[in-house]
């Protein structure tokens, strides 16, 4: 059971003044323009929509309800001021309101038709109908208030998102099911949160998000929403990859998903070993670790063929290795990893300019050829250093 108040009355009714005297933390839905007292004091304000018949639309009603619902749980008291009109058709939309609602005094009659929407919205009302707006109105109130979230950006935050989406493939890795429903519900709001940042630059928000993946999975699944036949999982995955190519999707130089969640996944397992007692005294120290274990690799290079396993180890320690000295040096990995990446595919780029430049053939162009054109790469103007 929703425990807040409601009230509904007009915008002269001395029962505002009175609500507002209290001190107490509020709500207010109100007219566009309406300069009233309880617009300096309020939580959160609600515009209401003109024309007041437009509360008649379902979308238009269950938004306003839905935003009651929001703003009664988190602030306590929830105030909506209006002219008659508006009035009789809130009073409708809440007599069903499972809150305590409060009329102002000789009001008149509520909307009949208001009544019938209302009777009909509410029991949608903070079911799985209403959860994707309300949480929408949490982050949008932590943007506006909390100094934190207001100053996050789409870069910022890209070090959260990364983090919430490896502790889900932990959880699952884990077996753990309250973990996994406490870290799915970091990693959606990391979405939700990016949404949010974009719909203030008057972007996209998370109903086009929606929307976008809701047109890409049934173009891709021909064989249940259209007429392709895919009878196992190998015939589906096939679909998919030219599917894909059709959107013009192509292969990454790697799987930059799996290989974060891997560096993830190695600074966890330091920091852990961290918490403990078990590291490093400085970043010098697991400098020369790294030194060591390139040697080692180096050594494994060398040894007789047949060795694969051995070699797969050694560079792991290297790569681990690596991983150490970043976090102690108070390096991102993942950030440094993506420099190199993007700096290796600018000159890269060059490299196929200069080469198509000098109708040289890379695949077949000989290791001074290569060298030359990834010098005259490295040392051009505007790259990425």
């Amino acid at each position: 059971m929703d425990t807040y108040d409601v009230y509904v009355l007009a915008e002269e009714d001395p029962g505002l003044g009175s609500l507002i005297g209290r001190g107490s933390r509020f709500a207010l839905a109100v007219m566009p323009g309406s300069d009233v007292e309880a617009r300096a004091a309020a939580s959160s304000i609600w515009e209401m929509p003109m024309p007041a018949s437009s509360l008649l639309k379902p979308a238009v009603a269950m938004g306003f309800m839905t935003w009651v619902r929001f703003a009664g749980r988190h602030y306590g008291m929830v105030i909506v001021t209006g002219p008659a009109e508006t009035s009789a058709i809130v009073r409708g939309l809440l007599k069903q309101c499972p809150a305590v609602v409060h009329m102002e005094q000789n009001a008149a009659e509520a909307n009949p038709g208001a009544e019938r929407l209302g009777d009909v919205l509410w029991p949608l009302v903070g079911t799985q109908y209403s959860a994707i707006e309300e949480f929408r109105l949490l982050i949008a109130e932590l943007r506006e208030k909390c100094p934190w979230d207001h100053s996050q950006t789409h870069t910022s935050l890209l070090d959260s998102l990364l983090e919430e989406s490896y502790e889900v493939a932990l959880a699952i890795e884990r077996g753990s099911v309250a973990n996994l429903e406490e870290e799915l519900g970091d990693l959606l709001l990391q979405v939700f949160i990016q949404a949010e940042v974009s719909r203030e630059q008057d972007g996209f928000d998370i109903c086009d998000i929606i929307h976008t993946v809701d047109d890409k999975l049934t173009f891709r699944h021909p064989h249940v929403f259209g007429d392709v036949a895919a009878a196992s999982s190998e015939e589906v995955l096939e679909n998919w990859q030219k599917l894909k190519l059709i959107e013009g999707r192509k292969k990454r130089f790697v799987d930059s998903a799996k290989l974060l969640s891997t560096i993830e996944n190695g600074l966890l397992a330091q920091e852990t070993a961290r918490t403990a007692g078990f590291d490093f005294d400085s970043v010098e120290q697991a400098y020369g670790k790294l030194l060591e274990e390139s040697r080692e690799l180096g050594d494994e290079l060398t040894a007789e063929p047949g060795k694969e396993g051995a070699l797969v180890m050694e560079l792991g320690d290297v790569l681990f290795s690596a991983i150490n000295v970043a976090r102690l040096a108070g390096i991102n990995p993942v950030k440094a990893l993506q420099h190199a990446s993007d700096k290796f595919r600018d000159r890269y780029a060059h490299v196929r300019a200069y080469a198509q430049e000098q109708k040289i053939d890379i695949s077949t162009a000989s290791q001074d050829e290569l060298e030359l054109l990834w010098q005259r790469a490295k040392n051009a103007k505007n790259q990425i250093r």
